[in-house]
């Protein structure tokens, strides 16, 4: 139950004293409405308010409310307009700064938020390879501070003016949050970067072929709509877009960051005012988020008050969140309220450290309010964000067109204690999210326990992550004690329902349709009630499984302690449709068949059977009459409810603006990865580095190791690909050293780890250089994504002899220790065969054709090294070659 809030019946009192505000005497007005009788109104007269300085109210300003004149529509402005347009050369125009010190990183150009020149224009590179010790001086943490990148984009930062490369910004994305980087220097002889200051997070981990953008140099500056500001002659060039006539341009720069700053106060109330244009400049040394752009503040910010109102205001053109209520905000709300074009999130409440409990964040109301277009400057922003808070509801919102999650609550890892609870998100219209850009997202996504918490009402649709995690509602780690009710769920690039692992959560009576990895996923099986899952209905593609996982993630509990239940699962009185009409011959793509789940007492009372909505091609879900839904106790619900309220037709039409994306299905695709294939001879590797794209080990620190070393480098000719222009090419001084010791933790350690990031199935060959001393023995051999050992093609060397296949082993060659040979393997999945070539170091070459390899080998999804010796000893690998036959 939510208590009556205060504030409410102030805001609707008359006021004592009312004030009249005109552009140019705002701090006259202000202190005059300090002084007056409370409760005070200023009322705001139309017109231009430039704001040189953020507005700052305190104690003082208690009960004074700044509302709008009748029929007016007044704007405070955080920004400057820049004229005296010329033209430039070629596309370009230019305008001189009044001021050469004015720095800013957004730009608008007739309202639009323009580019800041980009490279690439359209998508991104991709990193390397991760920087080894050595490159750079002083690197405690190369990983966190360094990386390598292709010969060729590494030339891009190379021809940057030194002038010019403070400036620079480094967008390098991490899965679910970015790294915005500055330049500190580079390397030539390795095509590595160091960046300024230390990453949140270790770069090439958390996504193979890292990606990233280059953004703020004048090289950049060549598409139309982008911009560049010289800071060092204070000019502003910009390349137009079609039709853009720059002597009739309104360009808005950035002077003021926030808005508006509120710090012990009560009830301050603002109506029908506009905040546009906020500064945001990237710190000298990168931002770096961990999740969530909790890292930055709002352009309008609010600390230990209470009853401070937004209502039928719009803040829009900033470079952080709109509105923030940091810790020690209660009895608050923001209400008929537009954000859009935002830096950061919508709404933002409570801070990520945990308050003491009289400073914790409650009762703060975001009611039908349009969230659009959002996370411009960083990515990983929600629509709402609350971390530490109870009794905070978002109901009514049009949250939509996000790089990440719509609404996000909690802000605990784990099953320790959470602040977080009682808060709603209750009939949200939440869509476009994701596009395909980050990973680990959700239409609604909840962290740590959360009792009384209720998601319900909501239509979430259209959510498409980069790699993984594209979810409609999303209970991660630790979230507990949660009821979705009454959600309707479509057409997520996974599930429609994730749970990574929690509690005793609710999943009843909502609608769940079109989930393209599957429609149900549990990531974790614990021996605890994870959550029930009861009177839903299911509807996808039979392309796509029902479950996500495999056995493992929905098996019974074996291990049931006394107090543990053996399913931690309640699923009953559900309806599934596949569109194709046939129950599916396994739920998982491996695993239950539908007799199989019912045995393990699941889904009594559950039916197979067309729901009958209204035209599911159109995306109608309303149920047609006679439909078995009401067999399981499905209770309809009002499916208009969700998004802004119907009562304000201009309201509602404004919201519909931001729904159609005709080019979403093409632009919310994950941006393809390069083709994979390595051509290695780790000459300009760094030192302590891998070198390998897509490739890693596990270190146990007992003096085991794999990395680049001139310890020894193979004699063999390298075969040329290009034509020679400066002679041979210089002797190979460098090699991919693989170093065994006694007592690792298993026999085969430590092994390199190759993932071909996007290869499957078709003809692959691998070629390598390989010379091992005495004892090192290895094997090297590709699997396929079931991971069968030596179900491919597989060579081992051991005690002086190479050989082909494990256990009824085909011998190749004898080859003493310290001797190098050239391994050429090709192999074409499915074939049950696989051949070799042997190039000799005296350059002898001897073919082995079809030698027999499992035909279940499908896809060369995993490929590795192994090291099988017993004692300290290294072998070598030089002029590694992978690459898929076209």
């Amino acid at each position: 139950m939510h208590r009556p809030v205060l504030f409410l019946v102030l805001a609707s009192c008359s006021a004592a004293a009312d004030i009249s505000l005109t552009p140019g005497n705002l701090a006259t007005v202000l202190d005059e409405a300090r002084k007056a009788p409370k409760p005070a109104r200023i009322v705001v007269a139309d017109g231009e308010y430039p704001l040189t300085e953020t507005i700052a109210l305190g104690q003082e300003d208690s009960q004074i409310t700044f509302e709008a004149a009748p029929a007016a529509k007044p704007l405070f402005t955080g920004g400057k307009a820049i004229t005296g347009w010329q033209k430039a050369g070629g596309s370009l125009w230019k305008a001189t700064l009044p001021d050469k010190t004015w720095k800013f990183e957004q730009l608008w150009i007739n309202g639009r938020r323009a580019t800041l020149a980009r490279s690439p224009n359209k998508g991104y590179f991709n990193i390397a390879e991760s920087c080894g010790p050595g490159v750079f001086p002083n690197t405690k943490n190369p990983e966190f501070e360094a990386f390598t990148l292709y010969p060729e984009h590494h030339a891009l930062l190379r021809n940057i003016p030194q002038e010019e490369r403070d400036q620079v910004l480094i967008t390098v994305t991490h899965a679910w949050a970015v790294g915005q980087c500055r330049l500190q220097a580079l390397d030539n002889d390795t095509n590595s970067v160091r960046i300024k200051g230390r990453s949140r997070y270790p770069f090439v981990t958390y996504e193979p072929d890292q990606r990233y953008w280059l953004e703020n140099f004048r090289g950049a500056l060549d598409e139309p709509g982008e911009w560049f500001l010289d800071r060092a002659k204070g000019e502003l060039f910009y390349h137009p877009l079609p039709g853009e006539d720059m002597t009739k341009a309104k360009v808005i720069a950035p002077v003021v960051e926030k808005f508006v700053v509120i710090k012990g106060a009560k009830d301050i109330v603002f109506k029908g005012i506009r905040f546009l244009h906020a500064q945001y400049l990237y710190p000298a040394n990168g931002l770096h988020d961990g999740q969530a752009a909790a890292s930055v503040d709002g352009a309008i910010e609010i600390e230990n008050s209470s009853g401070i109102r937004f209502e039928n205001c719009e803040v829009s053109h900033t470079g952080l969140h709109a509105i923030y209520f940091k810790n020690g905000c209660s009895d608050s709300a923001v209400v008929h309220s537009r954000l859009h074009d935002l830096g950061g999130g919508g709404v933002r409440i409570a801070e990520t450290a945990r308050p003491e409990e009289e400073r914790l964040c409650h009762d703060i109301i975001v009611d039908d309010c349009i969230i659009q277009h959002a996370g411009r400057l960083h990515p990983s922003a929600c629509g709402v964000l609350i971390t530490h808070a109870r009794n905070c509801s978002v109901t009514h919102c049009d949250i939509g067109d996000l790089y990440y999650t719509g609404v996000s609550t909690g802000w605990n890892w784990g099953y320790g204690e959470s602040l977080g609870r009682e808060n709603r998100v209750e009939n949200c219209h939440i869509h476009h999210l994701g596009w395909g850009y980050l990973s680990d997202m959700g239409g609604f996504y909840g962290l740590g326990n959360a009792p009384g918490t209720i998601i319900k009402g909501n239509h979430v649709h259209d959510i498409a992550s980069h790699r993984y995690g594209g979810w409609g509602l999303y209970t991660d780690e630790g979230s507990g004690d949660v009821l979705f009710e009454n959600n309707l769920v479509h057409d997520t690039s996974e599930s429609g329902f994730h749970q990574h692992y929690g509690y005793a959560n609710r999943i009843k009576n909502n609608i769940f349709a079109f989930g393209k990895k599957a429609q149900i996923q549990r990531s974790r099986n614990e021996t605890r009630l994870t959550f029930t899952y009861e009177k839903n209905i299911v509807v996808w593609d039979p392309a796509s499984p029902l479950l996500d996982g495999g056995e493992w993630n929905w098996k019974l509990n074996d291990k049931a302690e006394r107090g543990d239940p053996k399913d931690s699962l309640i699923f009953r009185k559900n309806l599934y449709w596949p569109t194709d009409g046939k129950v599916p011959a396994l739920l998982t793509k491996t695993h239950f068949s539908w007799d199989e789940w019912r045995k393990l007492g699941r889904d009594n009372g559950s039916l197979f059977a067309d729901p009958k909505f209204a035209d599911i091609a159109k995306r109608d879900f309303h149920l047609q009459a006679g439909s078995p839904a009401e067999k399981i106790g499905f209770k309809p619900w009002d499916l208009s409810l969700a998004g802004v309220k119907k009562t304000d037709a201009a309201w509602h039409k404004l919201a519909a603006e931001g729904h159609a994306y005709p080019i979403w299905a093409e632009a919310s695709k994950p941006w393809p990865a390069p083709a994979y294939g390595v051509d290695q001879d780790f000459e300009h590797v760094p030192a302590g580095s891998l070198g390998i794209r897509g490739a890693k080990y596990d270190r146990q620190n007992k003096g085991e190791s794999i990395a680049v070393s001139d310890e020894a480098a193979s004699p063999l000719p390298v075969v040329l690909t290009l034509p020679l222009t400066n002679g041979l090419p210089p002797p190979s001084k460098r090699s991919l050293k693989v170093q065994d010791v006694p007592d690792l933790a298993h026999s085969y350690d430590p092994v390199l780890d190759i993932h071909p990031t996007t290869w499957t199935e078709g003809t692959f060959h691998a070629s390598f250089d390989i010379m091992a001393q005495e004892g090192a023995d290895w094997f090297f051999e590709m699997r396929a994504k079931n991971g069968e050992f030596a179900a491919g093609p597989y060579v081992r060397w051991q005690k002086g002899k190479l050989v082909a296949n494990n256990g009824k082993s085909i011998p190749l060659a004898d080859l003493p220790a310290g001797e190098w040979v050239r391994v050429s393997v090709t192999a074409t999945t499915k074939a049950g065969t696989w051949s070799i070539i042997l190039t000799r170091q005296d350059g002898t070459q001897a073919e082995f054709k079809d030698l027999p390899c499992k035909a279940t080998w499908d896809s060369a999804h995993y490929l590795l090294f192994s090291a099988i010796g017993t004692t300290k000893a290294a072998y070598f690998i030089d002029n590694f070659k992978l690459w898929q036959q076209q």
